[in-house]
């Protein structure tokens, strides 16, 4: 009697691997980070020095582009401009002295008017790129305060002398002159600031585009040595681990079940560990309840052995006994004997008589795949003649049809196929139609590597649901009084074709005629030899 799936044993299985399970996890060490909390560290660590990075690099390029915004669009412009200032001036200084010299000569005074436009122009310019630097701005105002008191203290006083047909006294050519000179110098000392702003706004873009190329360079630094981090990390981390997981593994699978698996890393490598240690643990226990449960099946078999001995020999002799002093009784007493004595008599005999056949039967089935069965080449055409003429009478009574195909020649055990084309040929028989004369074919083909035949017959056919209940011993599907036998003939066709390394089964396709379709398969070369796997 064995256990269900749910019974006491399965439950006391579960129980003890999860037992052993349980106590390997808690062997597992306490200390020590999990492979999470490094990648968290180091993404973290990661992540703060890029963002460091970023804002220094952000802060240095912010510098460099207002450098460079100072010095090409504010401050060399601003210089441009002081010289287009200057020379509109001496454009001025020019148109009235020449002016002045000849007397009044009107196209003298064309240097003098374009110069006048020019000046107004390049102080509005100058003003919109010194004004935002108050330094600038002051010695801005400051030369234009010049210019103006030499326009309004020379120039126009001295313009309007000549056209009144005067002459400009040397005093004022020398107030002239100095007052130009004023005006020169404030516009060198502006242009001399604005020189000075220059230079500080070039070193400033030299300092800035020094510390983007040392933050690149260092971002370029810091990214070669997190990446050979990262790399020794893994390694460290996951690929070593990971090795010894696999190591420890095959160590176990190559049969050395008793090598304790022991991982050092992380502690999901850990835990891992302690998993594979406990599925080692419990194939342990599971090999040595194998080994119990194998030398108890030993030990069954021993006595299915010794039974079936006795059944073949104490439990024969007492029905053959009864069998044979029934037959006595009847002959000797015959004329004492009533008919209901007689008919007592016979189904005693019968009894008798079904009893021998079942243990017949039996003791067949049980010596399927004994120890010394011996494999070797069984011609299935002469195994199939043989099993029709062991049926010669059963066919001649009734009036079967048998063809047999050219079959092939397959590794085997040359009794138990005989005895499997016998009861399978000899069930079409059995169930035939009732004044239908049975026709039986076999068949073989070779598919996927092996042969797979079939028994074709135009019998009562099986149905559906019974398909697989018919091999099941003892089953049987109509009343003895109907079909005789035991229920043994297509369970031990199973155990034959199992034996031999196959498969049986009733073809559920055949619904378009009557009858029933059995198919088998047997290997095309020795894959089992005495119940053993072989070569």
């Amino acid at each position: 009697m064995t256990d269900s799936p749910g019974g006491p044993t399965a439950t006391a299985e579960r129980e003890a691997a999860a037992s052993i399970w349980a106590r390997t996890r808690a062997s597992v060490p306490g200390r020590g980070f999990s492979l999470k909390r490094r990648l968290g560290f180091v993404f973290a660590v990661a992540g703060v020095l890029l963002v460091v990075g970023c804002l220094v690099g952000g802060l240095a390029l912010a510098s460099m582009i207002k450098a460079v915004n100072l010095q090409v669009n504010r401050l060399d412009p601003a210089l441009r401009y002081s010289a287009y200032l200057y020379n509109s001036y001496i454009n001025q200084e020019t148109g009235v002295r020449g002016f002045a010299l000849t007397k009044g000569q009107p196209d003298f005074l064309v240097p003098y008017t374009q110069g006048v436009k020019a000046a107004a122009r390049n102080e509005t310019a100058l003003h919109q790129f010194a004004d935002p630097y108050p330094k600038l701005r002051a010695d801005l105002n400051t030369a234009i305060a010049r210019a103006d008191q030499w326009s309004t203290a020379y120039a126009i006083p001295s313009i309007s002398t000549v056209k009144n047909h005067g002459t400009v006294s040397n005093t004022v050519e020398v107030t002239g002159k100095n007052d130009f000179d004023n005006f020169r110098r404030a516009l060198d000392a502006f242009n001399t600031e604005a020189l000075a702003e220059r230079d500080a706004a070039l070193s400033q873009l030299h300092d800035a585009t020094d510390t983007t190329v040392i933050v690149a360079a260092s971002g370029a630094v810091l990214l070669l040595i997190g990446g050979v981090a990262a790399w020794t990390g893994m390694v460290r981390w996951v690929r070593r681990p990971l090795e010894s997981v696999r190591r420890e593994t095959q160590t176990v699978a190559s049969g050395d079940l008793n090598h304790e698996v022991q991982i050092s890393g992380p502690r999901e490598f850990s835990e891992l560990a302690a998993d594979v240690e406990a599925m080692r643990r419990q194939l342990i226990y599971s090999l040595d309840d194998v080994s119990f449960k194998a030398s108890e099946l030993e030990r069954s078999n021993r006595e299915l052995e010794q039974f079936a001995y006795v059944a073949s020999h104490d439990l024969q002799e007492p029905l053959r006994k009864v069998a044979s002093f029934c037959q006595m009784l009847e002959n000797r007493y015959a004329e004492q004997l009533d008919e209901r004595a007689k008919q007592y008599i016979a189904y005693a005999v019968d009894g008798a008589k079904r009893m021998q056949g079942l243990i017949n039967d039996l003791l067949a089935f049980s010596r399927v795949g004994q120890p010394g069965t011996s494999f070797g080449p069984v011609d299935l055409n002469e195994a199939a003649g043989r099993a029709v003429s062991e049926l010669e009478a059963a066919v001649e009574d009734s009036d079967a049809m048998i063809t047999v195909d050219r079959l092939p020649t397959v590794p085997g055990e040359r009794g138990l196929l005989i005895q499997l084309f016998a009861n399978l040929i000899g069930n079409s028989i059995k169930f035939r139609r009732v004044d239908v004369p049975p026709v039986i074919r076999i068949t073989a083909e070779q598919k996927n590597g092996e042969w797979e035949f079939a028994c074709k017959d135009n019998g009562i056919g099986i149905e559906p649901s019974y398909r697989e209940r018919v091999f099941v011993i003892f089953q049987r599907l109509h009343p003895r009084d109907a079909y005789p036998g035991t229920g043994i003939g297509l369970a031990l066709c199973r155990k034959i074709v199992d034996f031999h390394g196959g498969k049986i089964w009733i073809d559920d396709q055949q619904t378009d005629q009557p009858g029933t379709v059995i198919r088998w398969t047997l290997p095309s070369s020795i894959t089992r030899q005495g119940g053993r796997d072989g070569a």
